[in-house]
């Protein structure tokens, strides 16, 4: 119920990270729409449908030193690249 209420409040957000983001596309819908022909990926897949559909968000000079900081931090945690902005 609660996951409703964040998707309904919070619709463009989620939208957002549907268009960016082809994983969380699979695992948040795809596989609770259709659970029983759900798609299970190996890492190297899920980077390899993440890079052919990725799309990063628009930035400009002040925040793309930081976004790139951001996502350099996040790597060296072990952050995959379909996990680091959900």
């Amino acid at each position: 119920m609660e996951e409703n209420k964040r998707l309904k409040d919070n619709w463009e957000e989620e939208f957002k990270l549907v268009r960016r983001n082809p994983i969380y596309f699979i695992e948040l819908y795809w596989n609770k729409l259709y659970p029983d022909e759900k798609i299970e990926l190996s890492d190297e897949e899920k980077q390899k449908f993440y890079n052919k559909y990725r799309m990063a968000p628009l930035l400009d000079e002040r925040n793309l030193r930081e976004y790139c900081d951001k996502i350099d931090e996040l790597k060296a945690k072990g952050v995959k690249d379909w996990e680091a902005f959900l």
